[in-house]
């Protein structure tokens, strides 16, 4: 079985939450519901829009959840008016579709695969496996020769974990390589994907796979991969398929200026990801935010698979069939919970939730994939 990272070949508030804890706010929740909204300041339109707002299905495994104090917004507050799992996000507006035809993370089959939401099955006995793959670019880059790899535990609250086994690097003299030349970025004969052996993975144990730049020339940024779980059943002699991607640094640049002329803060992080069905095809139609201050609007990327880039005119549609989305210049360092919500079968369901970090001038990102085995 292979495994892929959320970051590849596909996908940052300024001082909200510095400026609230100066003047000594703090915007505590005992606890927090799903079912629609829980008010809104103000009145009028915003007051309607709040009143409005669907009941959320599929969530109650998530019916303790806990506000954050420095929750931003920590009310509704259109057209963030929907709770899902203790982060405000707006409604989807159009039913979900699966993203087909596409090179990765697709299918032939357009039946939504949703039955992870009822149930996520539990997570079982870990062993330990060795991973092995190839390191795939997420945009530019050609050749992923310089790239280091690393994993490690993933906290109840986000935070980096305990070290997994000895980093690795990928070099441009292994001839262990795969190559594709459907990206627009790639050099004449195709792009390269350095391959690459990781022994000692636990499997069933929630991880996080961190690539950076191996060589100290900064062509590639930090990149924390959540949400990766390794299933025991998924290794065949011991071995797991897993591709992780690596995204270069001046990709960040880009797809800061396409959302919207914005520049990722070195002292703050980007998140980026994806939104599947519990059999991991991507999904157009979700909606996607999360429950800490990041600058402008969480932005969707357009449909070109061969160059993704945000696409300002989705902001109230949603993810494209590409499924990717992103946001900018968040604060490092603290639980961030990201949800997503899709309209299907005309409910308004809980996607996925998690809860990331983020780091200084690297990027975040996962693969929100269903309801996961330790969600009961």
């Amino acid at each position: 079985m292979t495994v892929t990272s959320s970051f590849g070949p596909t996908a940052l508030t300024k001082t909200a939450i510095a400026a609230a804890a100066a003047l000594g706010v703090a915007l505590a929740v005992p606890g927090c519901s799903d079912d629609g909204a829980d008010g809104a300041p103000g009145g009028g339109a915003a007051n309607a829009a709040c009143e409005g707002a669907p009941t959320v299905e599929k969530n109650e495994f998530c019916a303790s959840c806990q506000m954050s104090p420095t929750a931003t917004p920590a009310t509704c507050k259109a057209p963030r008016t929907v709770n899902a799992c203790c982060a405000w996000v707006a409604p989807p507006t159009k039913p979900l579709e699966r993203g087909v035809g596409l090179n990765r993370y697709s299918g032939s089959d357009p039946t939504i695969q949703l039955s992870c939401l009822d149930d996520p099955g539990t997570v079982g006995a870990p062993t330990t496996v060795t991973l092995k793959g190839f390191v795939r670019l997420f945009s530019s880059g050609g050749d992923s020769a310089g790239a280091k790899i690393e994993i490690f535990r993933e906290g109840e609250d986000g935070s980096l974990g305990e070290a997994i086994g000895t980093a690795v690097t990928t070099t441009s003299d292994d001839e262990n390589v795969k190559k594709e030349d459907w990206l627009e970025k790639c050099p004449d004969g195709g792009c390269t994907f350095r391959g690459y052996t990781y022994p000692g993975v636990p499997t069933e144990t929630r991880l996080i796979v961190k690539t950076s730049d191996a060589t100290g020339s900064s062509q590639w940024a930090a990149l924390y991969d959540y949400n990766v779980f390794f299933p025991t059943a998924a290794a065949v002699d011991g071995v797991i398929e897993y591709d992780p991607s690596v995204v270069a640094a001046t990709d960040l640049n880009t797809v800061a200026s396409a959302a919207g002329g914005f520049s990722p803060s070195q002292d703050k992080g980007m998140l980026a990801g994806e939104v599947h069905d519990c059999a991991d095809v991507r999904l157009a139609g979700a909606t996607v935010d999360i429950d800490a201050a990041h600058e402008g609007d969480m932005f969707y990327f357009g449909e070109n698979e061969t160059n993704p880039l945000p696409d300002k005119t989705r902001t109230s549609a949603g993810t494209s069939k590409l499924s990717l989305f992103g946001t900018l210049n968040v604060t490092t360092g603290v639980p961030i919970r990201i949800s997503a919500l899709g309209n299907y079968n005309g409910q308004t369901v809980l996607l996925a939730t998690h809860t990331v970090q983020t780091f200084k001038g690297s990027v975040t990102s996962l693969r929100l994939r269903g309801r996961r085995p330790w969600q009961q």
